[in-house]
């Protein structure tokens, strides 16, 4: 906070619990009550467990890493979907990781969390769209307090911690939260001075109706073709292919 004032802004702490219902609402009205309006959410609150194998996995630990980083992220847009709105240009900003996009070992309480991030941002971008809110998430490699334990190699350790710096995360998160962010319902990998973006595609897949599992087998190799992919950008439009090769039948 003294640095954002020192630089001219403001800035406000504040200790609700974004967890809970009554957390992000006490957070999104003291916001209001301060400033007046609101035009941004950057959800980034997190937590993590490593090292848990699947026989050790209890329901605890998923229950209170999806309370803070799935459940309390949707309430927290909710709470603030109102003002979002009345922006004309609201940008939402949430945190997934790789390690949920593409996996990671004894990582499941955390992976599951952030994997749902990416389909509430897919969600919250659909409903936004015809309202001027823009929703994208952000895979950020930036050293944090969650980094901790990930390695127990030091010197790996304090290169990671000089260089993997948060600055060059912050670019990424301040143009999407810019009136002038065009794209929507992305994810995007960025730190180090890296930005690409990841996706969901989808293979031309195959077609037969009345096909067995051994069909699937023999099939197999053009199932997972990915020459002509697409990426569609709602569940409507992922199932196009399915339909286009089984019609509807036509009114009488």
């Amino acid at each position: 906070m003294a640095e954002t004032r020192g630089a001219g802004g403001e800035a406000i702490a504040d200790v609700s619990d974004v967890s809970t219902h009554d957390g992000v609402r006490a957070l999104v009205d003291h916001a209001m009550e301060v400033f007046g309006q609101l035009d941004i959410i950057v959800a980034n609150a997190g937590t993590i467990t490593y090292d848990t194998p699947p026989e050790d996995l209890r329901p605890e630990p998923f229950a209170s890493q999806f309370a803070l980083m799935v459940t309390g992220v949707g309430l927290l847009v909710g709470a603030a979907w109102p003002h979002l709105v009345r922006s004309g240009a609201g940008r939402i900003v949430l945190t997934s990781s790789a390690g949920a996009t593409f996996g990671s070992h004894h990582n499941a309480y955390y992976t599951a969390a952030k994997t749902a991030v990416v389909g509430i941002t897919r969600a919250f971008a659909l409903d936004g769209e015809g309202l001027g809110i823009k929703t994208n998430a952000i895979c950020p490699l930036g050293m944090s307090h969650l980094f901790e334990g990930f390695s127990t190699d030091e010197i790996f350790n304090r290169w990671f911690e000089d260089n993997a710096r948060p600055e060059a995360v912050a670019p990424m998160v301040a143009y999407l939260a810019h009136a002038d962010c065009a794209p929507s319902k992305r994810v995007f990998s960025t730190g180090l001075g890296h930005v690409s973006e990841i996706f969901t595609g989808l293979t031309k897949g195959w077609h037969q109706a009345g096909h067995t599992p051994e069909d699937i087998r023999d099939q197999f190799t053009l199932i997972e073709d990915r020459s002509g992919y697409t990426v569609p950008m709602s569940a409507l439009e992922s199932t196009g292919a399915m339909f286009r090769d089984a019609p509807l039948p036509t009114s009488r």
